[in-house]
Protein backbone atom coordinates (compact mmCIF):
# COMPACT_ATOMS: atom_id res chain seq x y z
CA UNK A 1 0.00 0.00 0.00
CA UNK A 2 1.01 3.56 -0.70
CA UNK A 3 2.01 6.05 2.10
CA UNK A 4 -0.39 8.37 0.81
CA UNK A 5 -3.84 8.52 -1.10
CA UNK A 6 -6.09 10.96 -2.42
CA UNK A 7 -9.59 11.98 -1.59
CA UNK A 8 -12.34 11.08 -4.63
CA UNK A 9 -14.93 13.30 -3.60
CA UNK A 10 -15.58 16.26 -0.56
CA UNK A 11 -17.55 15.46 2.35
CA UNK A 12 -17.37 15.95 6.06
CA UNK A 13 -17.32 13.36 8.87
CA UNK A 14 -18.04 13.08 12.35
CA UNK A 15 -15.15 10.98 13.89
CA UNK A 16 -15.84 9.00 17.00
CA UNK A 17 -14.88 11.14 19.21
CA UNK A 18 -17.20 13.74 18.04
CA UNK A 19 -14.90 15.67 16.00
CA UNK A 20 -16.22 16.95 12.55
CA UNK A 21 -13.25 16.74 9.78
CA UNK A 22 -13.59 18.37 6.36
CA UNK A 23 -12.39 15.87 3.16
CA UNK A 24 -11.73 18.14 0.27
CA UNK A 25 -11.81 16.26 -2.94
CA UNK A 26 -7.91 15.96 -4.18
CA UNK A 27 -6.75 16.34 -1.22
CA UNK A 28 -3.72 14.48 0.05
CA UNK A 29 -4.27 12.24 3.07
CA UNK A 30 -1.65 9.58 4.93
CA UNK A 31 -2.62 6.70 3.65
CA UNK A 32 -2.58 5.52 7.83
CA UNK A 33 -4.57 8.56 8.93
CA UNK A 34 -7.51 7.29 11.05
CA UNK A 35 -10.48 9.65 8.16
CA UNK A 36 -8.76 7.23 5.74
CA UNK A 37 -9.07 3.86 7.71
CA UNK A 38 -12.85 4.68 8.58
CA UNK A 39 -13.60 5.56 5.21
CA UNK A 40 -10.89 3.73 2.60
CA UNK A 41 -13.68 4.39 -0.35
CA UNK A 42 -13.52 8.04 -0.11
CA UNK A 43 -9.73 8.12 -1.04
CA UNK A 44 -7.60 6.51 -3.73
CA UNK A 45 -3.77 6.15 -4.55
CA UNK A 46 -4.08 7.12 -8.02
CA UNK A 47 -2.44 10.45 -7.66
CA UNK A 48 -4.83 11.70 -10.82
CA UNK A 49 -6.76 12.82 -8.12
CA UNK A 50 -4.71 15.47 -7.03
CA UNK A 51 -4.72 16.98 -10.10
CA UNK A 52 -7.08 20.26 -11.10
CA UNK A 53 -10.00 18.81 -13.09
CA UNK A 54 -10.22 22.53 -15.27
CA UNK A 55 -6.88 22.33 -16.12
CA UNK A 56 -6.19 22.23 -19.86
CA UNK A 57 -3.50 19.63 -21.24
CA UNK A 58 -0.85 21.11 -23.44
CA UNK A 59 -0.13 20.17 -26.67
CA UNK A 60 3.44 20.29 -27.83
CA UNK A 61 2.75 20.13 -31.71
CA UNK A 62 0.05 21.40 -34.10
CA UNK A 63 -2.64 18.74 -34.48
CA UNK A 64 -3.15 18.13 -38.63
CA UNK A 65 -4.14 21.46 -40.03
CA UNK A 66 -3.62 23.49 -37.16
CA UNK A 67 -1.60 26.35 -37.94
CA UNK A 68 0.45 27.95 -34.86
CA UNK A 69 1.40 31.55 -34.34
CA UNK A 70 5.19 31.84 -33.15
CA UNK A 71 7.78 34.20 -34.68
CA UNK A 72 11.60 33.27 -35.09
CA UNK A 73 13.78 35.13 -33.43
CA UNK A 74 15.33 37.94 -36.08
Amino acid sequence: MTNVVWAKDSAVVVMPDGSMVKITEGDRWPADHPVVRQHGGWFSDDPAYGLPKDSPVETATAAPGERRSTRRPA
